[in-house]
This record gives C-alpha cells, sequence and structure tokens, in this order.
C-alpha cells in the first residue's frame, strides 16, 4: 500500500482507499499512537487492509468511524492473542505451615480477606505478593497498563487494612 516514505503505491486498483489513506492515514496514526505504543504500524497496516474492502465496494460513509471500529475489532483480537496465561507450578509460591494455633488463625484470615477481595484487586495483589512479579511483569501479564496495576495494588492494600482493622 505504501512505501518506507509514505507514499502510495498502485492507486490504480483502489481509488476509493487511495483517497481515505491520503485524507486520514495521519489522523489514524496519531490516534493508534497514542493508544498502541509499539504496535500502532502493525495495526494501522491490519486496519488500511481491512478498509480496503470496504472501500471498493463504496460503501464508506463515515471514514473515521470505519477505521475506528476496525482498529476496536483489533484491539479485542490481539487482546485474547494476548491472554493471561495459567500461573505454572512454577510461579505458586507456598506459604510455610503454621505451627501454632494462633499462626493458623492468621494465616486463616489472610486467606479469608485475599479471596474476599474483588477479583482484579486479588490478581494483582497476588502476582505481587505471592508470585513477587514486578509490576511491569504484572501489567504484561494481565494485559493492563502500569498505571493501573499501581491503581490497582493501592487499592488492594486499602482494601486489606480495611479487613484487618475489623
Amino acid at each position: 500500500m505504501s512505501d518506507r516514505n509514505g507514499e502510495v503505491k498502485d492507486v490504480q486498483g483502489d481509488p476509493g482507499l487511495h483517497d481515505l489513506y491520503r485524507q486520514y492515514s495521519g489522523w489514524l496514526t496519531a490516534r493508534l499512537r497514542r493508544r498502541f505504543g509499539d504496535d500502532t504500524d502493525d495495526i494501522a497496516q491490519e486496519a488500511w487492509i481491512r478498509a480496503a474492502t470496504y472501500s471498493r465496494r463504496g460503501m464508506v460513509e463515515h471514514p473515521k468511524a470505519l477505521l475506528l471500529k476496525i482498529v476496536d475489532n483489533l484491539a479485542i483480537d490481539l487482546a485474547r492473542r494476548r491472554k493471561p496465561r495459567v500461573l505454572s507450578d512454577g510461579d505458586r509460591v507456598l506459604l510455610p505451615q503454621a505451627n501454632a494455633p494462633a499462626e493458623q488463625i492468621d494465616e486463616l484470615l489472610l486467606k479469608q480477606v485475599v479471596m474476599d477481595m474483588p477479583p482484579r484487586l486479588r490478581a494483582v495483589f497476588v502476582l505481587s505478593r505471592f508470585a513477587h512479579l514486578e509490576y511491569e511483569e504484572i501489567g504484561e501479564r494481565l494485559n493492563i497498563p502500569v498505571t493501573t496495576v499501581q491503581w490497582r495494588m493501592r487499592k488492594a492494600l486499602d482494601y486489606c487494612a480495611a479487613q484487618l482493622r475489623l
């Protein structure tokens, strides 16, 4: 579709796509760069490939809406491909056996607090505190930004503190 200089090739094949690309490629790339960072070029290319079928049929009445819908579908596909994997036995950390009854009660209370935690907070909390993963690793595994990991961890710690004060 385009060379490294951004010039469109083979415009005779699809003048509608050429017009769309010329008019909206900068807008789409800027919008994708904010949302996808390093994956921008791949997603933009795939979006234009999918948009080509609509431009050939002459069905593009709202090009920005069409491109955004295509990008949303591509993002869903990308998230499905990057779905977090199931923890392996090497990722699991076992708590040491509690000897005294008081330690057993504390361990049981801790387990109950963690299990009652909202699932999104629990996932971040367990990966951080028990699997000893860094926030960046947790973000990659759960397919969320690091700032979201930090926010959820702060909320999880607040939740634990509130439950343990009772």
